[in-house]
């Protein structure tokens, strides 16, 4: 993977807004990427930086409401072969809790 991203998307309302997450979600899997949900948000992994690009736009028009906000925040290192667990490894290593490798 040569981008990481973060997807922040809030439906602006005062209900419950799991069933427009669960459609932006939904509209991630048309696409060549990997992502994992967190509880406050989605972090993207992909080759091309276009294809989250793509992704997070369709995410966002998935959502049925008067007023939604996005947020997207792009690593994006061509040159460079990387990944979430990766990153998350080498935390896990400096903090002792696994081994490095």
């Amino acid at each position: 993977m040569t981008a990481i991203a973060r997807l922040e998307i809030i439906p602006v309302r005062e209900e419950q807004m799991s069933d427009q997450i669960a459609a932006a979600i939904d509209a991630l899997d048309q696409f060549d990427i990997s992502y994992e949900l967190t509880p406050m948000d989605t972090v993207i992994e992909a080759d091309d930086v276009n294809e989250i690009f793509d992704a997070a736009a369709a995410a966002h028009e998935a959502i049925d409401e008067d007023r939604i906000i996005t947020s997207l925040e792009i690593d994006h290192q061509p040159d460079r072969e990387q990944h979430t667990a990766d990153r998350v490894a080498a935390v896990e290593h400096e903090l002792g809790r696994t081994p490095q490798g």
